[in-house]
């Protein structure tokens, strides 16, 4: 929750002021610094009886705070006496006359809490008490969370499966304050296990229900709580317990979990220096999460499920526990910590793995941005908050993550990690941004980084890189030849570049770089006389946006274009309608589906996404084999029979692009509408029910920077 400032409010005409003289009054949120929570979960009537003490600002006249909803406040006392309070819903300040919402504070909120309002005769800092009891009854039903598609979040619901409160439901009060100092306690049936943020300090049994004490040894801006009939089991490395909270459904996946959890311990204390809580936490969730807090992450089911998760997103969500939830993001100047988690964990792991993974996951990040960013929702890594959309995870995680990469490139790997070393150890518990890391990055390397703020955080846009050869010359002693050759920056804004350069021939490779920092330069370089092609950035090192001809078809495309059309060439009715189900889990919304004689709508700008063709477009067909019952893609081959074929392409008479979906188990198809945002970077995937079995992507035959000497 960000306030942006505090200003004068009317509050006559809403009958809240009983004396005339005071027209106007000035309104200002309190600053909340402490809290000593106590929440006793009733889960049959999805209540939470919620008591509240600690300490606060208050100023002088009007003060003002937030609280769920639903909250009926049975006391509240404020160094000592209880003032009179008043209550309107976020949701009714529409309501309010022209002139009083002219005049409403500015306030930008998550959620829809209730303002509660009352009047103090000094502006010090003091102590409250609050006590209340609220519903969280949010509708679970239709949730989605995936890294293309992020849907929306609940915010509070208590249930027989579990009970969930997020910040954003306002389950304690909250004003404008960064960040505070909380002590959470949990009273729940005595079945039930609850995890919050930090390291557990109490877990007692109390009139035959359990209470459990948590506390984050830092400030934080935000206390996430959550409580199920978990089965759970720990392991210890060093003093930090590693634990798993997983339903009885799910037990088998624990020793897995807990082992992987341990190693992104050791390998990022090794990394960037000692981890800093006690404890670490994989929760499950009924419901699609996939969210990182201090000291644990809490996970749907059936993210959890995911064979390839334990590999990818619980190392960045452990990782999130040095950036981000230690080190703290000072959000008023950017948010850092998505783009250097990807780095250190997405992309790191790739890289370990090998150098051509790292480099097609960096091609990856380059195709999203062309797939789902445009000028209409481009925006500056300045101003990523969080991701509310496949746009705002390109821009702040991914466009983030190639700027950290760009970095290492130019001071080296070693100054690179030595900067995560000193950051770290400098700025523990302190809020940062962008600033406190190029200043870092210099210090351990000595190199003048005072253009990436510039051109990569404060602006919009990508680079458009072309090249133009000109005549190269033999030189007289036979074994060289002189290359002459023009780089181009085509974006129309200032770029310092360093541009990555591969010359082949004769059995020879040479990698080397220029530096571009202007519009248009030209190079004369000497090469071995074998040499006959000079590609540009052939290992997308740089963050650039690409061409169309370097893009091979991927699923991401057809997420990311806000016109599909779905055809069916079926006509049973069953199976249209779980092709309609995987339409609506693909896109998110609903669908209509249209039939094999509307299959052009001739609107070149509509991508298609078809069931069952009578045949294969040209484009697919010369990269599929049917043989007998199979069909071969990449080499691999692979039975008809109960398997699905998700491929993609282009250029089918007048339509630019297009994903083909060819089953011959029609009920997998809901199920699959779910799975494959999850597989945005692929040309093709194939399904044996609803587990994937096969994917990858189509060969790019050529690419405007690579050119003939």
């Amino acid at each position: 929750m960000i306030i942006r400032m505090l200003i004068t409010m009317l509050l006559v005409a809403t009958g809240m002021l009983a004396a005339a003289e005071k027209e106007s009054a000035p309104v200002s949120v309190v600053h909340f610094s402490q809290h000593q929570l106590h929440i006793s979960l009733d889960v049959p009537a999805q209540t939470a009886r919620i008591s509240d003490e600690g300490s606060l600002k208050i100023f002088q006249g009007w003060n003002l705070f937030f609280l769920n909803q639903t909250a009926v406040i049975d006391s509240f006392i404020i160094d000592g006496h209880s003032p009179e309070l008043l209550t309107i819903a976020w949701a009714d300040t529409a309501e309010l006359p022209q002139d009083i919402r002219n005049a409403f504070p500015e306030i930008e909120l998550e959620g829809d809490p209730q303002l509660i309002f009352f009047q103090d005769d000094h502006s010090i800092i003091t102590t409250f008490r609050i006590t209340y009891r609220a519903e969280f009854a949010d509708d679970v039903t239709g949730t989605r969370f995936s890294n293309e598609n992020v849907g929306r979040e609940v915010s509070g619901t208590i249930l027989d499966q579990g009970a969930y409160l997020s910040p954003s439901s306002y389950y304690y009060p909250q004003g404008d304050e960064n960040s505070f100092h909380c002590v959470l306690t949990v009273n729940v049936p005595s079945a039930w296990e609850s995890v919050s943020d930090g390291n557990r300090l109490a877990n007692e049994m109390i009139s035959n229900r359990k209470e459990q004490t948590w506390e984050n040894p830092f400030e934080s801006d935000g206390v996430m709580l959550m409580a199920a009939p978990y089965v759970t089991r720990s392991k210890w490395i060093d003093s930090i317990e590693v634990a798993c909270y997983f339903f009885e459904a799910d037990t088998e996946l624990i020793d897995n979990y807990i082992n992987a959890t341990i190693g992104y311990i050791s390998m990022y204390s090794e990394l960037i220096g000692p981890y800093p809580y006690k404890r670490f936490t994989v929760a499950e969730n009924f419901f699609p999460t996939g969210y990182g807090m201090p000291a644990w992450t809490l996970l749907g089911q059936q993210v959890i499920r995911l064979p390839f998760i334990i590999r990818t997103s619980l190392g960045h969500e452990v990782l999130h526990n040095w950036w981000g939830n230690s080190v703290y993001v000072d959000y008023e100047r950017g948010n850092w910590c998505e783009g250097s988690t990807v780095y250190g964990a997405d992309y790191r792991y790739k890289l370990l793995r090998s150098s051509a993974d790292a480099r097609a996951y960096r091609k990856d990040i380059l195709k999203q941005y062309v797939s789902f960013v445009n000028k209409q929702n481009d925006f500056p890594i300045r101003e990523f908050r969080s991701r509310t959309s496949p746009g705002t995870r390109t821009i702040g995680y991914n466009k983030a993550m190639m700027v950290f990469h760009m970095i290492e490139e130019t001071i080296g790997t070693d100054a690179f990690f030595d900067a995560w070393k000193r950051l770290y150890a400098d700025y523990r518990g302190e809020y940062i941004s962008w600033e406190e890391w190029l200043d870092t990055f210099e210090k351990t390397s000595g190199v003048d980084l005072s253009y990436v703020i510039p051109q990569w955080i404060d602006r919009t846009g990508a680079p458009v890189i072309d090249i133009k050869i000109d005549e190269g010359t033999f030189n007289s002693d036979s074994q060289t030849r002189t290359v002459t050759f023009t780089l181009l920056e085509n974006s129309g804004q200032e770029y310092r570049l360093k541009v990555p350069l591969r010359f082949e021939g004769g059995g020879t490779t040479i990698d080397t770089f220029v530096v571009l920092n202007s519009p248009e330069s030209t190079y004369v370089m000497t090469v071995p006389t074998g040499i006959v092609t000079l590609a540009i950035d052939p290992e997308c090192n740089l963050f650039r946006k690409l061409y169309p001809e370097e893009i091979e078809p991927i699923v991401s495309t057809i997420m990311g274009n806000p016109q599909k059309r779905f055809v069916s060439y079926e006509s049973e009715t069953s199976i249209n309608k779980s092709f309609g189900t995987f339409g609506e889990n693909f896109t998110g919304d609903s669908v209509i589906i249209n039939y094999a004689d509307a299959l052009h709508s001739g609107n070149p700008d509509v991508f298609l996404v078809v069931l069952n063709p009578a045949e294969l477009p040209t484009y697919l067909g010369e990269r599929i084999r049917h043989v007998d019952d199979s069909v071969i893609i990449g080499g691999t081959s692979y039975p008809r029979e109960g398997h699905t074929f998700v491929l993609t392409g282009q250029d089918w008479q007048d339509i630019k692009k297009y994903m083909v979906v060819v089953t011959s188990d029609p009920e997998s198809l809901p199920r699959l509408g779910q799975l494959v945002p999850h597989y945005g970077k692929y040309s093709y995937l194939v399904f044996d029910g609803a587990r994937n079995v096969g994917k990858g992507n189509w060969r790019v035959e050529k690419s405007p920077l690579k050119k003939k000497l």
